[in-house]
């Protein structure tokens, strides 16, 4: 039997009489929706290259399900590291999945790389606020092409991905993947995506990351048991102490406060 498509059932007329005021909602009994946030990102000052812009004006979206509405510890740590390691992403090919805010994306195309593909969620309002983002903060480097915005679900075919490079000599150097593991039914698509993306040998995923659930800390780690058996290589670089994203919620403080700095690699 054929699904039946609501669309193809005819209603008369004088069934469709119903009291105007059947769904109109009292006053107060819905909450607003959220129109999101301006923020700004600061940049170190000894970072600031002369005529570069030493702050980012980013829009966050309204509440979102896939918490893009937040500035993520993570992502804020990892572009402070490459603003100050200009060479992570000089000439780079830079890909940025589940980027949100997309600062650690603004911060590589500030410091010079060939190209840089930020993806988040295939949801139009978020894509559109990353390419709002980049047109206000990198409006130059939008005309010049140098930046690509895509929506990109973590674990799909990567074509359209590869096919924003400049050309196919070699696949991404840095893939970013900041305060995305907490995720943990998509480790395995992550992986994936990088499997895919980055370039063997040369080209480093950086996996930043707190354990915002203390008690689910040993699930934030296995993506790390996967990558190694799906043949990659990590190592822990380091540790920063931020802000807790969540601080009321339960568990140690200084755990769910604590970044913890990966790289990640196909040898």
């Amino acid at each position: 039997m054929a699904a039946l498509d609501p669309r193809d059932v005819e209603v008369a007329e004088d069934e469709l009489i119903l009291d105007a005021d059947l769904f109109t909602e009292p006053e107060g009994f819905r909450p607003p929706t959220p129109t999101g946030e301006d923020i700004v990102f600061e940049r170190k000052a000894e970072n600031v290259q002369q005529g570069s812009p030493a702050t980012l004006q980013l829009h966050l979206v309204g509440k979102h399900s896939l918490w893009a509405h937040r500035l993520w510890n993570a992502g804020v740590v990892l572009a402070h590291q490459m603003d100050a390691d200009k060479a992570t992403c000089k000439g780079k090919r830079v890909l940025e999945l589940g980027a949100a805010a997309s600062v650690p994306s603004m911060i590589a195309v500030l410091n010079g790389a060939e190209k840089v593909v930020i993806t988040d969620w295939p949801d139009p309002g978020l894509v559109k606020n990353i390419i709002f983002n980049a047109e206000v903060n990198t409006p130059q480097q939008m005309r010049d092409g140098v930046i690509s915005v895509q929506g990109f679900q973590w674990g799909n075919d990567p074509s359209d991905l590869l096919s924003a490079l400049p050309d196919a000599s070699r696949k991404f150097d840095v893939v970013i993947l900041a305060d995305l593991i907490f995720n943990h039914t998509e480790h395995r698509h992550l992986l994936e995506t990088c499997l895919a993306t980055l370039e063997p040998a040369t080209g480093v995923a950086y996996v930043y990351f707190s354990h915002h659930v203390v008690k689910w800390a040993d699930r934030d780690l296995r993506f790390f048991e996967l990558a190694a058996e799906m043949g990659f290589r990590s190592e822990k670089t380091g540790e920063v102490r931020a802000s807790a994203m969540f601080p009321d919620d339960v568990g140690d403080l200084t755990v769910r406060e604590t970044v913890h700095c990966y790289k990640v690699w196909l040898p």
